[in-house]
């Protein structure tokens, strides 16, 4: 049981800190301007399915000419708290659109 809460908590409660060598390794200069802009992309999905935000977040940065890696990590970084679990858009997906923007302000203003 305890293998289970470890592996899913990020499902039931947002991090309030963040895996110290994720960050050093993940969190990059430009992670917070860059985040936040995917805040504005984010808020203006109507559709939160994995699908559908995976696609658009993944054209955004194809448009902003962004190093896919960098933001998939740093996004990770700040739904989870770290660098493990399932699919990401799928974690987004179950926790919804105002979680999903909560823990990207939370995690942008701590790691600034």
């Amino acid at each position: 049981m305890n293998d289970i809460w470890e592996q899913t908590s990020f499902f039931f409660v947002a991090p309030v800190i963040y895996d110290e060598k994720t960050v050093q390794k993940r969190w990059k200069e430009n992670s917070s301007i860059q985040l936040t802009e995917l805040m504005t992309v984010l808020k203006n999905i109507d559709e939160f399915t994995s699908d559908f935000t995976e696609a658009v977040v993944k054209k955004w940065i194809e448009t902003m000419n962004y190093h896919t890696g960098e933001i998939m990590n740093a996004l990770r970084l700040t739904i989870v708290g770290e660098s493990k679990g399932p699919h990401l858009f799928d974690i987004i997906e179950i926790i919804g659109k105002e979680e999903t923007l909560s823990r990207l302000h939370r995690a942008i203003h701590t790691l600034e």
